[in-house]
């Protein structure tokens, strides 16, 4: 009996030592760890395509100072992550240690759908209407709406706009509409505003100006410029006209001039 008491106090006298050990060697690497100083930054962007809006190189530049040459333990990811989504180009961010001394950035870039230009200068939009300024590097082949433009950009650096954001919302709807269709994406060159906000189409196959007017019932309204296009072009050719608009605007009917 009291061999298996002893036997029994010399097990728990080990498990305290070997946790004690283990602990303190815990804490140890932990303290040597956060002496370490980064040396590399490893940057991945997730929905990188042929046309980034923003490059591995720029997204490292942004927080170099910051971390090269820094403690680990001086590191603050969470502010890291705020400095590059203050980047109008980025929509998300994430940032971790991995190894010894190498932060890992992860961002995922915004996507622009369209271009918008007016008398005052340009800029790029995505899905959700984030605006974004042009960039003189970066070309990208998408729709370009010009004109007179309702909406109110309230930075150079992008962000939402002021004003206007529900007319955009319908715009990149119909930018999305002909960036998707095969056709449309061909056809048509030229999306302008007029300053009573009639939308106007211009195509590559024929000198006609179509009048969308507002934005409402885009699929209802490029469905008869097809039709227009299909039937009455052809027919107008045999005979010798050649009509200088195209009006969509109302329901049920194409007004030919």
């Amino acid at each position: 009996m009291f061999k298996k008491i002893l036997a029994i106090l010399g097990l728990v006298l080990v498990c305290t030592l070997l946790s004690g050990y283990f602990y303190c060697a815990d804490r140890y690497a932990s303290k040597a760890l956060q002496d370490v100083r980064c040396n590399n930054i490893a940057v991945h962007i997730c929905n990188s395509h042929p046309q980034n809006f923003i490059s591995e190189g720029e997204v490292a530049d942004m927080v170099r100072r910051d971390v090269i040459g820094t403690k680990l333990g001086d590191i603050n990811t969470f502010e890291l992550e705020n400095k590059l989504c203050s980047s109008s180009a980025i929509c998300k961010a994430e940032a971790y240690m991995q190894g010894p001394a190498t932060l890992v950035i992860e961002v995922t870039q915004r996507n622009p759908v369209a271009r918008f230009q007016t008398s005052e200068g340009g800029f790029y939009c995505d899905s959700s209407g984030y605006i974004l300024p042009l960039l003189g590097k970066v070309i990208l082949d998408l729709p370009v709406v010009s004109g007179n433009l309702p909406i109110k950009v309230s930075s150079r650096s992008g962000g939402y706009p002021e004003q206007g954001r529900d007319w955009l919302r319908q715009m990149l709807t119909l930018t999305e509409t002909i960036r998707k269709n095969s056709y449309w994406s061909r056809e048509i060159e030229q999306i302008w505003v007029e300053s009573n906000s009639d939308v106007l189409l211009y195509t590559g196959s024929g000198n006609e100006k179509y009048i969308l007017g507002s934005l409402d019932d885009i699929d209802g309204k490029l469905s008869k410029m097809a039709g227009y296009q299909r039937t009455i072009r052809p027919m107008a050719d045999k005979e010798n006209k050649h009509y200088k608009t195209v009006n969509l605007k109302y329901k049920d009917q194409i007004i030919c001039k």
